[in-house]
């Protein structure tokens, strides 16, 4: 060692044996980064310190230092009086410990059986294989009870399948023994563990079996499902219900279908019963299995009598559980007789459920009952069907279409029958929702109708570009926009002079989107931008935000005098975005009498303008009183200044 090393070594040393509690807990963070063994003792002495910070602190640096010389001084603390400093060994040891397994080992023989459960516990945390032989040793001789469990605890912890047959051995052991043995096995997932397991159980005590039961289900492996199922009728209660959980994890979806007939009616059986058991996991496992037992109404049934009793709100991941279930049994009888029931949940996963099971036997029950459906499940009965029909229903579509009331079903029908399917032998009746009052259904026609791409229908619709019903009106100018703005240029062109502000918003969004640049849109861009509407106005605005040719600038700087804020805001946007410079004069002159809002806009513009004006006018806005202004002149000048520097 340098003498600086041992310079520093000895700071660090007088440092941790000062009674300064700062001074002690630094040292000892710094011996640990050190790795300075000879600050061993002293660290370990620090176990007892009052301060926890000086606790952990000597703690930590143990754990870095390592080595069988740390594990020989945290040993003697295993005997302190003081627990505080007795779980800080445990702690440190069940780290470190592997760095001297023969002094450890060697304490498992120790005469206090303390001492020997302690060294048990550390051993289970060693990883190593070398624990292996003592801990066996232990479990089966040691003359205390509780140093034996802790040694099969350990055992289940290394997961050595070496370990199998002193654990086997152990089950004759006393009962809390034999628990821990249970789970040990169950760790260890060897294929051995589980002929040990299932010898154990017929033998064991009702505790026991539960703990063995738990472990077959851990160790999932299809070797025990016959012992389990045969099991079934031989025991009772929770541990029937166990053995049934276990059964259903370990066959699992692919294999339970598989089983003979007779052992599926069986399993089945207690699955049905298990569905009233209190334990909500346990009815979520059994759901699990009875929807891979194949179609049976009769557990249909019983899953529907769960939901009646089920609380929507508290229980929605059992009902979750429940709909899987009975769309994995698939469609029977049982499913269609829901669909009548007076039980509102019941009815609504009969519909749910119906849409979700493969092929169109519940498609088909769906149609067949419709009429008999609450208002509510017409709905989402009439929303399923759209989504997974095919042409055979388009009769039964068009028939609701002529006859249906509610909106819902009328504007999935209208979904299914154009969007969908384009059926065009359909567009009389599509046309006719045209004129329906409510503003969802005329929405669902106008898509539907355009959908179909014929020619025809298009021309229907544009005949009512002169109708009185200003809704016919806008429906006739937006298809005009959606088919070919341009084709339809002298009728868009009186469509922004019509008296209803909708009117006018559908033109211009199609003139705006629709035509090329030309003196005929910006004439009427100018012309909507006088509109009374503000909506109309605003849009004109964002509509020669993106015009792109001469003309369209001009008449953004006169929409800066515009009387509405939010379209002077708009406009704001558009020139800085553009990056007008003839526009900063006059965005300057609008700053003092302006609100806040355009101010903030105005500074942000001038900021994507740039230029020597720009920046000049943003340095005198630092010195408004608005603290929002004067942080907005400053990004903005961040800005112009990153992009000059970028050029540069």
């Amino acid at each position: 060692m340098s003498d600086v090393d041992a310079q520093k070594e000895q700071d660090v040393l007088k440092r941790l044996a000062s009674e300064n509690a700062s001074l002690a807990r630094q040292a000892a963070f710094d011996a640990g980064d050190l790795r300075l063994e000879s600050a061993v003792p002293l660290l370990v002495e620090h176990f007892a310190n009052s301060s926890v910070g000086v606790q952990e602190a000597s703690e930590r640096a143990l754990r870095q230092i390592r080595g069988a010389a740390a594990v020989r001084a945290v040993i003697p603390l295993l005997r302190s009086q003081d627990a505080v400093v007795r779980n800080i060994a445990m702690d440190v040891l069940r780290e470190i410990g592997v760095d001297d397994l023969a002094t450890l080992t060697r304490l498992l023989y120790d005469q206090d059986p303390d001492i020997r459960i302690f060294i048990a516990d550390i051993l289970g945390s060693s990883d190593s294989s070398m624990a292996l032989a003592p801990l066996c040793d232990v479990l089966l001789h040691d003359s205390e009870v509780n140093v034996r469990y802790q040694a099969a605890v350990s055992l289940g912890e290394l997961r050595r399948p070496e370990a199998v047959e002193s654990l086997r051995q152990a089950l004759d052991d006393e009962e809390w023994v034999q628990y821990a043995v249970m789970e040990a096995l169950a760790k260890i997932k060897d294929g051995s563990c589980v002929d040990v397991l299932v010898h154990a159980l017929d033998r064991c005590s009702p505790l026991v079996a539960s703990t063995v039961l738990d472990a077959l289900g851990e160790i999932n492996s299809v070797k025990s499902a016959p012992m389990l199922l045969s099991y079934l009728d031989k025991s009772s209660g929770p541990l029937r219900i166990k053995a049934l959980k276990a059964i259903i994890r370990i066959l699992g979806p692919n294999s339970l279908s598989l089983l003979g007939a007779k052992q599926l009616d069986k399993l089945q059986a207690y699955m049905l019963a298990a569905l009233d058991d209190e334990d909500e996991d346990t009815v979520k496992v059994v759901l699990q299995g009875l929807a891979f037992t194949g179609v049976n109404p009769t557990a249909t049934r019983a899953v529907f009598r769960l939901v009646e009793r089920t609380d929507p709100v508290r229980q929605q991941e059992l009902l979750q559980h429940a709909f899987q279930c009975i769309v994995g049994i698939g469609y029977n009888e049982a499913l269609e007789e829901a669909l009548l029931d007076r039980n509102e949940l019941v009815c609504r996963m009969a519909v749910d459920a119906c849409g979700h099971i493969e092929g169109r036997a519940g498609k088909y029950a769906l149609k067949r009952h419709f009429d008999a459906l609450p208002a509510e499940e017409r709905q989402r009965a009439m929303e399923i069907l759209a989504r997974c029909g095919d042409d055979r229903d388009i009769p039964f579509f068009n028939n609701h279409m002529d006859t249906a009331e509610d909106a819902q079903v009328l504007r999935s029908a209208l979904e299914f029958l154009g969007n969908n399917m384009r059926h065009r032998e359909s567009a009389p009746r599509m046309l006719a929702l045209l004129h329906h009052p409510d503003p969802a259904v005329k929405e669902a026609a106008l898509s539907a109708c355009l959908a179909l791409e014929d020619e025809d229908t298009v021309r229907a619709i544009v005949a009512h570009a002169e109708d009185e019903d200003p809704d016919l009106r806008r429906m006739a100018v937006y298809t005009m926009g959606y088919v070919n703005a341009g084709l339809f240029a002298e009728q868009l062109a009186r469509a922004v002079q019509d008296p209803v502000t909708e009117v006018r918003r559908v033109g211009l969004e199609a003139i705006g989107y629709g035509w090329p640049p030309s003196p005929e849109k910006l004439a009427a861009l100018e012309f909507c931008l006088r509109d009374e509407s503000r909506d109309v106005r605003q849009l004109a605005v964002e509509l020669l935000g993106t015009y792109g040719e001469e003309g369209g600038e001009s008449l953004l700087l006169e929409a800066l005098h515009d009387p509405d804020d939010w379209v002077r805001v708009r406009a704001v946007e558009a020139l800085g975005r553009n990056r007008v410079s003839s526009a900063v004069p006059e965005l300057v002159t609008m700053m003092e009498h302006s609100n806040l809002l355009v101010q903030l806009k105005i500074a942000e513009a001038l900021g994507q303008i740039g230029g020597d004006m720009a920046f000049q006018a943003l340095l005198g806005f630092m010195s408004y009183e608005s603290p929002e202004v004067q942080a907005a002149a400053a990004e903005a000048i961040d800005r112009i200044r990153g992009e000059e520097e970028s050029q540069a």
